[in-house]
């Protein structure tokens, strides 16, 4: 990771990534760290953004945690119903009302194909407050989830939709389950894995080493791209980046949109050293 190797290194990323900014003409913000060293990479990492469907790694987070003390289980039927159903990314929504889901489905739809009904059906199991205070129970004092997708704003929601958090509280989360420290070992295998199976990579992996293995949660909306996630390299090497861009005024749908391909480079830039 190039933010490893010097001060002089990390300066000169910095220049980069303002160049960068400034060539996007929208804000970003990143927070990366190196596992092994904990040598970390930061720009404009404390400030709030808009989540998307970022959001679904603390629900995650929580839901997991829950399990682990006991007070939910993976498997636990959610049934779904017609006045849950959203549109926007997912399968649920097409699906019959009646399906039994176990919430490690609904979780699972949930985190690798952003399923909007299943989190609707998490958050209505679990509630924002329970959500919110997890985070708070973290150290994650700006992570919030206001509302269910694609239900009305309320106060609190209104500059968000969805979520607010930083790159560096999602950085932070991310360390915790990189290094097995979010509950017990086997819950933050857990969580992992469940993000390993993500469908998207147009952001963090798309100009990775083919070699390279992501587990991570995008979000998008118009105006937003974020991605965030551990990264492994095929040496062992295992690092932690959290990538949001705001403001993005390219608002194509497609896998060429300008925060995508953003996020991708800063990707490439921070974490593949030039002889890769």
């Amino acid at each position: 990771m190039k933010i490893s190797e010097s001060p002089l290194a990390r300066e000169s990323l910095e220049k980069e990534v303002v160049l960068l900014e400034k060539e996007a003409g929208f804000d970003i913000h990143v927070a990366a760290r190196d596992i092994q060293t904990d040598d970390t990479f930061y720009h404009r990492a404390d400030e709030l953004c808009k989540t998307a469907s970022v959001i679904k790694l603390p629900i995650l987070a929580h839901t997991s945690l829950l399990v682990e003390e006991g007070s939910l289980r993976w498997e636990e039927e959610l049934t779904l119903t017609e006045a849950e159903k959203v549109a926007g990314s997912g399968v649920l929504t097409s699906l019959t009302a009646g399906l039994k889901l176990s919430i490690r489905d609904v979780c699972t739809l949930m985190m690798i194909i952003s399923d909007n009904t299943g989190t609707n059906m998490m958050i209505e199991r679990l509630g924002t407050h329970s959500i919110n205070a997890r985070m708070r129970d973290l150290g994650l004092l700006k992570t919030n989830c206001y509302r269910k997708a694609y239900t009305p704003d309320n106060e609190d929601s209104m500059p968000f939709g969805l979520g607010s958090t930083t790159s560096l509280e999602m950085l932070a989360l991310l360390t915790l389950i990189a290094k097995r420290r979010l509950g017990n070992a086997a819950t933050s295998e857990e969580i992992e894995h469940i993000l390993s199976g993500q469908i998207y990579h147009d952001g963090i992996p798309r100009l990775l080493p083919y070699d390279w293995s992501y587990a991570g949660k995008t979000g998008a909306v118009d105006g937003i791209r974020n991605d965030v996630g551990v990264i492994s390299s095929p040496d062992g090497r295992r690092f932690a980046l959290a990538v949001f861009c705001q403001n993005v005024t390219d608002l194509r749908w497609t896998a060429e949109n300008q925060g995508l391909l953003t996020i991708a480079r800063i990707a490439r830039l921070l974490l593949v050293s030039d002889e890769e």
